[in-house]
């Protein structure tokens, strides 16, 4: 199981990527190594997966494949109609218009376009070309949401950035579906600016006010048997 951390500091113009070897040496600032981007971020939104990192390419609506064990940039590929630099972006602002996930059934870009009248958009992606594989309009104002995250293909929202927040709506890929939640959201430092879900770990990683906060995730599975 990887241990690595990689932390992109800021949500505007960055290029340094500090990679380290696990948590603890996160936390103690410690033990890493320098990947410097050639061309910078937009948002907080950004994702490693398969040994790359998936981001925003500043100013556009360009998503960028780097490899991170070779240095290297592996593809850009515009996301269709995709709003930029706080066209659509979170409550909370900070170009958060793309959000870019991983999950248990792959990798996921949640956005919104002039055309979807800024809800949410749930795009299902293909690794390796970044092609839009299959999409969801989900019904929901983006600059409503708080933050965002994916669990095994359904997509959980919050309705705030700030003390109080709730995970109020979840989307269902997997039935095209959406309900409307009420599950407390403990926001200790009460400015949460990036939230997204580690399926390796199980834990929920968020950025609050200058705090790195980890929650753990119980997942409860329903099994049915036909005949039953």
């Amino acid at each position: 199981m990887l241990s690595q951390v990689w932390s992109m500091d800021g949500y505007l113009k960055g290029r340094r990527v500090l990679e380290y070897r696990t948590l603890s040496d996160f936390t103690k600032g410690q033990n890493f190594v320098q990947h410097l981007l050639p061309h910078p971020w937009a948002g907080t939104g950004h994702v490693v997966h398969n040994g790359s990192l998936y981001y925003n390419k500043y100013q556009s609506n360009i998503i960028i494949k780097y490899h991170l064990r070779s240095r290297s940039v592996l593809l850009q590929r515009s996301l269709p109609s995709a709003g930029y630099n706080n066209t659509f972006p979170y409550s909370w602002g900070g170009s958060s218009d793309i959000d870019l996930m991983a999950d248990e059934n792959g990798l996921w870009a949640v956005y919104t376009t002039i055309p979807n009248a800024g809800n949410i958009v749930i795009s299902r992606l293909e690794p390796q070309s970044l092609e839009v594989l299959q999409t969801w309009d989900t019904g929901f104002p983006k600059r409503s949401a708080g933050e965002a995250f994916m669990i095994c293909g359904t997509l959980y929202v919050t309705n705030s950035h700030l003390a109080g927040a709730k995970i109020y709506f979840a989307y269902y890929t997997n039935s095209s579906t959406y309900e409307y939640t009420d599950i407390p959201f403990h926001n200790q430092y009460s400015h949460i600016s990036m939230l997204d879900y580690n399926p390796r770990e199980r834990v929920l990683y968020t950025w609050n006010n200058g705090h790195q906060v980890l929650y753990n995730v119980t997942l409860f599975q329903v099994i049915s048997n036909a005949g039953d």
